[in-house]
């Protein structure tokens, strides 16, 4: 994850659009599903990504659960933020990108701790 896929820079752009209206609770399940399967697309095909790919399925299952578990949403949301900040630290993260996974990772700790 890099930056160098234009399907992955596009689904950067839209996740920060999303959250950068401030209001993270308005956040709805199935908007998160839809998220979640717009990167799990983005992601593909990245051998590098395997745990992301993984923690981003589970969460999207326990969004489509009929009642989510708050705790193991929280859990997850946190999971990802620490792993969004870890590609975005690593070598191969460069210019803005960077930037906004580190973006990503703020607001998915926040929506974690408003869990």
């Amino acid at each position: 994850m890099a930056g160098s896929n234009i399907l992955e820079e596009r689904m950067l752009q839209d996740t920060l659009g999303l959250f950068r209206d401030g209001n993270l609770k308005a956040v709805s399940p199935g908007q998160g599903v839809m998220l979640i399967d717009g990167w799990l697309q983005a992601l593909q095909g990245d051998t590098n990504l395997g745990s992301l790919e993984t923690n981003l399925t589970d969460l999207r299952t326990e969004l489509q659960a009929h009642q989510p578990n708050q705790e193991r949403v929280s859990a997850l949301l946190t999971i990802l933020a620490d792993e969004t900040q870890r590609i975005a630290e690593g070598p191969s993260a460069e210019g803005t990108w960077t930037g906004g996974l580190e973006s990503l990772s703020k607001f998915l700790r926040d929506l974690a701790n408003q869990s």
